[in-house]
């Protein structure tokens, strides 16, 4: 559209000329109730702002924001979200339409220039998922141990379950889930670089001490994956020590006893470890008998176990 000078005719048709007319209704009209945003802002957008022109937008739309304010505020809040919602609590805000969106991207941005050091939800919410995207499982669980360190600064003596802590994080991935990963990824990490069973027994031990009421069955895989990852580190003894304390915990799943059999048998995680037919067959039966849930699974356990024993040895095991 071509530009209306000011001695125009004025496009409403009125017969005045354009200053006469609209030209001066616009001027009298608040900043952000000029035009109507037709399409939703970005941070990408926000970005390439300056600092003054994003803090002067957010004055224009009701925010009374000043720096030392901020950086004040940056302490008082998980994340920018959390801190924009503050904000429309507290000002007269007069953002319309797509316009809203302006006030917590803009908060993200302020966040990243003004207070870098100040790790929000939004920045651990990045890193969690830069490292699921990485195929390198141990610069994943390195990533991922960083954010658990962060996290671990939230974490409050009352919230009991992982469940509970879901309220210091707001993100794209829930808490419960993204634990269980990491656990799972540490397990993985492991097979290239065997300290990171030391950092899974760690890391799962922290999470049941912080997390003891948890749904049973997170807690049941965390402490597995301790006793996996002694054998993992080729310490037998400390691992059935820990299967052993896990079967009396949890003694209606036979995953307990599952997994603990598997270390003398199929999945060793060692070679230190030695095939040991009949001591994985003696945990397998400890299950049986027991009406436990998925028994049928250690069945199946047994039945193979028996068959690869006849294959290799010539004998059925006795």
């Amino acid at each position: 559209m071509a530009k209306i000078g000011r001695n125009d005719p004025c496009p409403c048709g009125s017969g005045k000329k354009y200053k006469k007319c609209c030209m001066t209704k616009l001027a009298a009209t608040p900043p952000d109730n000029r035009a109507v945003r037709a399409y939703h802002w970005g941070t990408d957008e926000i970005r390439a702002f300056s600092t003054d022109q994003i803090v002067q937008k957010l004055r224009d739309f009701g925010v009374g924001f000043t720096k030392e304010r901020f950086l004040k505020e940056a302490h008082d809040f998980y994340s920018a979200c959390d801190l924009a919602d503050h904000w429309r609590n507290i000002y007269p805000i007069k953002a319309k339409g797509f316009d809203v969106d302006f006030i917590w991207m803009a908060a993200i941005v302020l966040w990243e220039r003004l207070a870098p050091d100040v790790i929000n939800s939004e920045k651990l919410d990045d890193m969690m998922q830069d490292a699921y995207k990485m195929k390198d499982e141990v610069a994943t669980c390195t990533l991922w141990l960083e954010v658990w360190e962060h996290l671990k600064k939230r974490f409050t003596a009352d919230m009991k379950s992982i469940d509970d802590a879901e309220e210091v994080f707001s993100g794209l991935q829930c808490l419960s889930n993204w634990c269980q990963d990491l656990e799972m990824e540490l397990g993985n990490a492991a097979r290239d670089d065997s300290s990171f069973y030391e950092k899974r027994i760690g890391y799962c031990q922290e999470f049941c001490r912080l997390f003891p009421e948890s749904d049973s069955l997170i807690l049941h895989n965390m402490k597995r994956a301790i006793a996996e990852s002694y054998f993992g580190l080729g310490m037998i003894e400390e691992g059935d020590r820990s299967f052993e304390s896990l079967i009396r915990e949890f003694s209606d799943s036979a995953w307990g006893y599952i997994g603990w059999g598997d270390m003398h048998y199929t999945f060793r995680l060692n070679d230190a470890v030695p095939l040991n037919y009949e001591k994985a067959r003696q945990i397998y039966q400890m299950a049986m008998g027991k009406d436990i849930e998925d028994e049928e699974h250690v069945v199946e356990r047994l039945t193979e176990l028996e068959k690869e024993y006849q294959k290799n040895k010539g004998e059925p095991l006795r």
